[in-house]
């Protein structure tokens, strides 16, 4: 094989090993509920796209076509820790509107309702798939994957695939990561506190009456208009919901581009 097709051949596959976890994890991008070979097609398709930029950001074809064994082992490895460190920042975002609605439906008791995802080979509460599915259509209509796609092409130039990974970067994409869990649980606190508010207050009621009258069954009536009180606030705030996810994409695609600035050497 000339050097240079094989040199093609190594940044392609080296490229594909940093998109495979964002194909892998990312809702918006199919996630775990696309087959294996249709991820692993993805990411092998859009690395051959790139690698005219791979391999002039990596010392040309030549130099890919020299590396050993050892080596492309090693820099296979480093691809997959940075493409595994950019794919929990960017799915982060989904995750957090997921954990919105399973927050709620464990509030209003019906949390072992679980039916399955469409975006994945798992189950999951009723709340968390409509919170799942509105962050997709959200991040979809506001071209979150053409940005997204672009980031993570341009990320080559900032990180190309023939290079080292340092301490300092280790430690400061591990801050970013960090910083990405914390603003995990907060986002999704935040998108779910109008049906905590709104049960809490139900909650309350129903403990004021229960007081007043020892023999209501409040509880076997509590749980169907708890139930019915938070799909209605869900149902009632999609606009307002729908704004907060935009706005929420916004600063998770800046904390993306600050994960793939902290792998700078």
């Amino acid at each position: 094989m000339p050097p240079a097709l094989f040199g093609m051949v190594v940044a392609v596959a080296l490229g594909a090993a940093r998109l495979l976890p964002v194909i892998w994890l990312v809702a918006a991008l199919g996630g775990p509920r696309l087959p294996a070979t249709v991820r692993v097609g993805f990411a092998l398709l859009l690395a051959f796209v790139a690698s005219p930029a791979l391999v002039a950001a990596a010392g040309g074809g030549a130099a890919l076509a020299e590396i050993s064994a050892l080596r492309f082992t090693l820099l296979l490895a480093r691809e997959i820790f940075i493409g595994l460190c950019l794919a929990l920042v960017a799915s982060a975002a989904f995750r957090a509107a997921e954990v919105a609605g399973r927050l709620g439906d464990t509030l209003r008791g019906a949390n072992v309702a679980e039916i399955l995802v469409p975006t994945a080979e798992e189950r999951a509460s009723p709340l968390g798939v409509l919170y799942l599915l509105l962050a997709t259509i959200v991040f979809l209509q506001i071209g979150g994957v053409p940005r997204l796609v672009e980031a993570l092409l341009t990320s080559y130039q900032t990180l190309p695939i023939g290079g080292g990974l340092g301490e300092p970067a280790t430690r400061r994409a591990a801050l970013v990561v960090t910083a990405a869990s914390a603003k995990l649980i907060a986002s999704g606190l935040a998108l779910a506190a109008p049906v905590v508010v709104a049960l809490w207050l139900a909650d309350l009621a129903l403990g004021l009456i229960a007081r007043a009258a020892p023999s209501v069954p409040v509880y076997f009536l509590g749980l169907p208009l708890k139930g019915l009180l938070a799909v209605a606030i869900v149902l009632l705030g999609l606009g307002m919901l729908q704004n907060a996810l935009a706005g929420g994409f916004a600063a998770w695609l800046r904390m993306f581009a600050r994960a793939v600035a902290a792998f700078r050497s």
